[in-house]
């Protein structure tokens, strides 16, 4: 006889396809500029100027930093009817200058040669980051959230959604990536025509005066934050997989303010890990801390990590299946018999 235990995880086809690592893609050529349309942008990467450029109501902003290579960052004027911000900071994983229109290539890619970054790493794992464009800064608030108002654009769009090209974006205030819609981190795979649809706007077309084949609409990240002392805000976005297709963030001037307003805009992502046992020959699953605590603690002799990890949702994320977890009765202190399935789980014989 059997018994199952239902998993505190939910597993998104579009996570799992993830986990195809990427096929080589060639660089595209790109066409010379016709000329600036968002209206315009000019590339800086003086941190201070461009976190000043941020200051709205109720903060007070300190102590910028800006990592990545210079031409990735710049500011921007006259862009409310292409990305819907009329100005502020714009951080690319190409040249911010690139961001202007109009749409001349479906493919627009800049090789930066900068690194990417390891905690956008975890976001797309196991995939890794390249060519990231980075804003650190201190916010000292009045009240105990804050809200940074942004808009993501990619060149991705719309042909490598669902793909593990998938460029993302991560806000980090005190560490902890705010940047999230229905609980899942902003990027390529997580919004578009399919997914969050209502936030996508789709710029195939070149509608809109950017090069970005598509972009969302106006979102803010709201994030809990100490009042009256530095909370520490972390900007990135980076390539995924390869280093072409560039994408880009979009700040509003002003857009850093406190309160925030609305709820806190929280991850329901946890993260899977895969253990192996060679004398079983079998492998095991699990996103539970307490069973990944007495996994590397040896509580279970002869089990290790294999390096290799995936994302889910928490239990109840809209848009997931719910995953079953089984056990053999007789063997569940071995862990050796467990298995996954996202059906309902059949009757017990009588």
């Amino acid at each position: 006889m059997s018994r199952f235990a239902r998993a505190a995880v939910t597993v998104i086809a579009a996570l799992t396809l993830a986990a195809a690592h990427a096929q080589g893609r060639p660089v595209p050529v790109n066409p010379p500029k016709l000329g600036p349309k968002v209206s315009s942008v000019t590339q800086n990467a003086n941190a201070a100027a461009l976190a000043a450029q941020l200051v709205g109501p109720g903060v007070t902003i300190s102590n910028a930093r800006f990592t990545g290579n210079a031409n990735a960052a710049g500011t921007f004027v006259g862009g409310s009817a292409s990305v819907g911000i009329d100005t502020g900071v714009v951080l690319s994983t190409g040249w911010a200058e690139d961001a202007r229109g109009p749409n001349q290539a479906s493919d627009w890619s800049e090789i930066m040669n900068t690194p990417g970054d390891g905690q956008l790493d975890a976001l797309v794992f196991p995939e890794v980051t390249y060519d990231a464009a980075i804003l650190e800064f201190d916010v000292t608030p009045l009240a105990n959230t804050i809200a940074i108002r942004f808009v993501f654009a990619s060149e991705e769009y719309q042909e490598f959604v669902g793909s593990s090209f998938n460029d993302v974006l991560a806000i980090l205030v005190n560490g902890v990536n705010c940047a999230n819609y229905n609980g899942r981190p902003v990027s390529v795979n997580s919004i578009n025509a399919d997914v969050n649809a209502a936030l996508f706007i789709n710029n195939e077309g070149g509608s809109r005066n950017t090069e970005f084949d598509g972009l969302t609409v106006q979102l803010d990240c709201v994030a809990a934050v100490t009042p009256g002392v530095p909370n520490r805000v972390r900007i990135a976005i980076a390539d995924t997989a390869d280093p072409i297709y560039d994408s880009g963030v979009f700040l509003a001037s002003g857009g850093v303010r406190s309160p925030g307003g609305g709820p806190v805009t929280g991850s329901n992502v946890i993260k899977a890990i895969e253990y192996y046992h060679a004398g079983f020959n079998h492998y095991f699953v699990t996103t539970i801390p307490n069973e990944i605590a007495l996994l590397d603690a040896g509580a279970f002799a002869g089990w290790a990590r294999t390096g290799k990890a995936f994302n889910v949702f928490v239990l109840g994320t809209a848009g997931t299946v719910d995953v079953h977890r089984y056990f053999s009765s007789a063997l569940v202190s071995t862990m050796i018999s467990t298995h996954f399935t996202r059906r309902t789980p059949p009757k017990r014989r009588r």
